[in-house]
């Protein structure tokens, strides 16, 4: 089992990687960003190491309410791999948002993309609010070089 758990934690290439701001600063012109992959990013690694006999998930709606004025959708996800069960809760502001949430922080304990939160908290440069494509590049690169 080491040495499929070593193969789930394997970091993603950097194309595979995308960045969100975090939060901003009073002006809006710096952004305090986050690495992560998508939930097709993970279902593809778990294919990929144990095959998609080899995994299984499970769901369960825990609320879906107004919260201020939006959404809250909050989905606890059972993912087992090989066997063994790890489980996570995830929100959003729909059900796709919240299911996608649950299924990565639930893969995260099976060490998937877990090296994208040791990642050093960066703040960026924003322009009208996102992150400009060369920034974006430079990002990628830190990641290329881990």
């Amino acid at each position: 089992m080491k040495e499929i758990y070593e193969q789930l934690a394997q970091p993603f290439p950097p194309q595979e990687v995308g960045w969100k701001v975090q939060t901003v600063n009073r002006d809006r012109t710096r952004g305090l960003v986050v690495a992560y992959v998508d939930a097709r990013t993970v279902l593809d690694r778990l294919d990929e190491v144990v095959g998609p006999e080899g995994w299984q998930d499970a769901y369960e709606v825990l609320a879906d309410r107004e919260h201020n004025g939006t959404r809250l959708v909050e989905v606890k996800c059972r993912l087992t791999v090989l066997g063994v069960t790890k489980e996570d809760v995830g929100e959003g502001d729909t059900l796709k948002a919240a299911f996608s949430d649950a299924l990565k922080r639930a893969a995260v304990k099976f060490g998937i993309g877990r090296y994208l939160y040791r990642l050093e908290k960066t703040w960026v440069p924003l322009k009208d609010g996102q992150i400009e494509e060369k920034t974006l590049a430079k990002l990628r690169s830190l990641l290329e070089g881990r």
